[in-house]
């Protein structure tokens, strides 16, 4: 059973070259804000998080659990890993775009201002999804 120092251990160490070089390239290529250091957070709200290992990357899709209307709990859901012996970067890349439009389709449209917003930003208004933007100063439960 792998302990939590081994665990922190393997994150400071840095990344091997080939990892190292695929990180540079979702850093400096991607056409979103790209946040993070070992983890990278790509767009703003994320559209994706590629979480980088000692031997591989691995691509999670951003989720929330809803406990109750108001109180969510971030569950990134695990869309795919590219090992660094067997992987390339296009297989990262690959996995990265097709996990980028699979969060898009959960975006829906503010039924005020009409911008696209991700489920987690948006709450209910007469029975339409309005972001908070709009529905700032606003008594209404999200």
């Amino acid at each position: 059973m792998p302990s939590k120092l081994l665990d922190a251990l393997l994150l400071a160490m840095p990344l091997p070259d080939t990892l190292e070089s695929w990180r540079q390239y979702l850093k400096s290529q991607l056409p979103y804000p790209v946040q993070g250091a070992q983890t990278l957070f790509i767009g703003d709200p994320a559209l994706v998080i590629v979480a980088f290992q000692h031997d591989k990357a691995e691509v999670l899709l951003p989720a929330m659990q809803w406990r109750h209307h108001d109180i969510h709990t971030v569950k990134p859901r695990s869309q795919g890993v590219v090992e660094a012996r067997n992987g390339s970067l296009e297989q990262l890349l690959a996995l990265v775009e097709d996990t980028i439009a699979l969060r898009l389709k959960s975006f829906h449209e503010c039924s005020s201002c009409g911008k696209r917003c991700a489920p987690e930003v948006l709450g209910s208004l007469q029975g339409e999804p309005v972001c908070r933007d709009c529905i700032k100063g606003r008594r209404v439960l999200f």
